[in-house]
């Protein structure tokens, strides 16, 4: 199956491992394909992401099975919750799949693209659920590193009153990005800190891409220019020298796009931004309670979300 190909994994009402049955498709991500599935015993719905099978074939899955075991033990209302990692047989072949929680909303890169710039009392109530939800990660025994957060990383649940943001995809597709070099997911690099690109990940390195996430909630861009003509966007070292490049120069006040930052939040946003992690937030622990240190209660804006 190609990843043009028009034949799905699974059809609507398939059931695998006599434990899930397929409710419908939802979509075809970079590594494979995304489906809302009912559990038999729980009776609750679920995310199945089934990876394609030029990935398994190429991917260590024992240690993604690991990563997902380790996730399957963070429990928190900003975290959505992973539940098992497996593989069914089908037609001769073996598919690798994980399944989570089912989040009824949208992504944040989902919004952003309807509203472009979100309003100061929005973005600080969205990340300061994300930043909520990275904390407990970091300080989870081991240490859980995000590695990956983006605004699709993001997601947005409806079904209270106020929405509630939840990260989703801690560090999985990074170890599968790792072992296929995908050019195709090259987009979240621009949400990647400088060491990260030497293979380096710290909770600093999470606390720099939610930093940028929020630099592009307040503002509708990202927090340096990059030259996208002169390098080649197939390719992930091209990427990256494009993106280092770039961030030669100081990023731009926030202010300079949003008038309605204050001196205070800005300062926040830009020291989680320092290319230099000795400068940095260490954890997402220390960047929210100085967040939150200069957050007043503010209302937010009535029938925003839709």
């Amino acid at each position: 199956m190609t990843a043009n190909s028009n034949t799905k994994i699974l059809e609507k009402g398939e059931v695998v491992n006599e434990t899930y049955r397929v409710d419908f498709f939802i979509g075809q991500g970079a590594f494979g394909e995304v489906y809302r599935v009912r559990h038999k015993f729980f009776d609750d719905f679920q995310v199945m992401k089934v990876l394609k099978s030029e990935y398994t074939e190429s991917t260590n899955t024992d240690e993604v099975a690991n990563e997902a075991r380790i996730l399957a033990k963070l429990t928190h209302r900003n975290i959505i919750k992973v539940f098992n990692a497996n593989t069914f047989t089908k037609n001769g072949k073996e598919y690798f799949f994980i399944t989570m929680g089912f989040v009824s909303g949208e992504s944040l890169s989902q919004l952003l693209k309807r509203k472009i710039q979100l309003p100061v009392s929005v973005a600080r109530a969205l990340m300061t659920d994300v930043l909520r939800g990275l904390d407990y990660a970091h300080s989870h025994n081991p240490t859980v590193i995000h590695r990956d957060i983006n605004s699709d990383n993001i997601l947005l649940s409806y079904e209270n009153e106020t929405p509630v943001a939840l990260l989703g995809d801690f560090g999985i597709s990074m170890l599968l990005d790792q072992t296929s070099k995908l050019a195709g997911a090259g987009g979240r690099y621009l949400y990647f800190a400088p060491e990260c690109f030497w293979n380096c990940y710290l909770p600093s390195s999470d606390v720099f891409s939610a930093g940028v996430v929020f630099y592009k909630m307040l503002t509708g861009v990202h927090p340096w220019e990059y030259d996208f003509d002169r390098y080649r966007l197939d390719d992930p070292e091209d990427i990256a020298n494009m993106i280092n490049s770039g961030r030669k120069k100081s990023c731009k006040k926030p202010t300079l796009f949003n008038e309605c930052i204050d001196k205070k939040l800005e300062s926040i946003i830009l020291k989680s931004l320092e290319n230099n992690m000795e400068n940095r937030y260490r954890t997402a622990g220390e960047f929210l309670k100085a967040f939150e240190d200069t957050c007043n209660t503010e209302t937010l804006p009535e029938n925003y979300w839709r």
